[in-house]
């Protein structure tokens, strides 16, 4: 759904989409342990596949995931990190585990050329939204998605 409007399906806006170099992305703030461990969970409802690979041992992880084992390894060894990606219906998702109080996925708009295309991006907000039981906003790439305008905004 476009910001603003009260309907939980987002909305396809091609001036959202223009391929400018920049990734988009798509967030839940202000989380918690309880709303990665919700995450997680929430992929096995799902057909898409997706894959944790670890940067240190270039180990790759798909099936279940721990959300505490995950933070913990990450939080226990600085030198360490991770990606999950997730893929739907062509549309690459990745989460880089920046920050535990910030669930931060990206895609590439180029992806998404017309509103038929934009159904992975709809389906994974939607999905994201509501396994986490939360907000979720899609931003141009940057660091403070707080102050950054909502191409789309997600609420339960």
């Amino acid at each position: 759904m476009r910001a603003g409007c009260r309907d939980d399906e987002p909305g396809y806006r091609p001036e959202h989409f223009v391929a400018d170099g920049a990734l988009r992305d798509v967030c839940v703030l202000d989380t918690t342990i309880d709303d990665w461990r919700h995450m997680f969970a929430g992929l096995g409802a799902v057909p898409w596949r997706h894959v944790l690979t670890w940067t240190l041992s270039d180990v790759a992880e798909d099936g279940a995931l721990d959300a505490a084992a995950v933070w913990s390894r990450l939080e226990g060894d600085p030198e360490e990190s991770a990606n999950l990606a997730i893929d739907v219906d062509g549309v690459w998702f990745t989460c880089y585990f920046f920050d535990i109080e910030e669930i931060e996925f990206t895609f590439d708009p180029s992806d998404v050329i017309d509103a038929t295309s934009f159904a992975p991006v709809r389906a994974f907000v939607t999905w994201l939204g509501r396994a986490t039981g939360r907000e979720v906003i899609v931003t141009m790439e940057g660091t403070d998605h707080a102050a950054m305008p909502a191409l789309i905004r997600w609420r339960p």
